[in-house]
């Protein structure tokens, strides 16, 4: 798949979405018909590397693709912004750690909560992290959760970003909103998880994707992909807005 036939596909998706937009809401969770469709068009690979079955496609491309969906559902645009830049960031883990998100099935999604809520130990062989994240958009989808902590290493603070299983966490059902309520932004709960060092790294760092894969879309900074994937999300919001009226 190419940049414009992503753009085209999520046109010809749209209608779908659209219809169940109000379900959407009602149902505080993006369908399962909904993702299945986005699973099967290839929408969410837009950003995930070629060896684990993606299109390494560049990133306007796939912000372009959630303003076509955020314009027809605000919360579907949402949900595929957030779960769909993640493919993007697991490309920067060590290849061992892409081999266990995709190596069974590329499909698998992530979903992510970065503020730092949780309590991070430091262990032999990685780290023990508890506690409780919010606003895991679209978790309830997802395989894997990208979770934010801190960790102090010689009296200096550092965000981390640690790679969990669903098996270690549970989804607390707390989103009763009322904007973007279809998104299923729960939260995320970990009593007690071992997170191997393979999973965890510096969120700002680029270590381990530009050496696993050499397409450049791997080294552009963290904050501007993520940024842009929410701005588009919410610019297909507008747009919708604007249509309708």
């Amino acid at each position: 798949m190419d940049a414009q036939t992503l753009g085209e596909t999520a046109r010809k998706l749209a209608p779908s979405v659209r219809e169940r937009a109000r379900q959407t809401e009602l149902d505080r969770n993006v369908p399962a018909a909904t993702i299945k469709e986005l699973q099967e068009a290839g929408l969410f690979r837009a950003l995930q590397p070629k060896r684990f079955g993606g299109f390494e496609l560049p990133p306007t491309a796939f912000y372009e693709a959630a303003i076509e969906l955020g314009a027809a559902c605000g919360s579907t645009g949402w949900v595929y912004g957030v779960v769909g830049v993640h493919p993007w960031q697991l490309a920067l883990f060590p290849e061992e750690t892409q081999e266990e998100v995709w190596g069974e099935d590329p499909s698998t999604l992530a979903s992510s909560s970065y503020a730092p809520t949780g309590v991070v130990e430091p262990v032999d062989g990685g780290y023990r992290i508890r506690g409780r994240w919010s606003f895991s958009s679209g978790c309830g989808h997802c395989s894997w959760a990208l979770l934010g902590g801190i960790v102090v290493r010689d009296g200096v603070p550092d965000h981390m970003t640690f790679l969990v299983p669903a098996s270690d966490y549970a989804i607390d059902d707390v989103w009763h909103v009322a904007g973007l309520s279809g998104t299923g932004s729960n939260d995320v709960v970990i009593e007690d998880a071992f997170v191997p060092a393979r999973r965890a790294q510096p969120t700002a760092s680029q270590l381990g994707g530009a050496g696993v894969h050499a397409n450049p879309i791997y080294q552009l900074p963290f904050a501007s992909v993520f940024a842009n994937a929410i701005t588009a999300s919410t610019i297909g919001i507008a747009v919708g807005a604007v249509d309708a009226y």
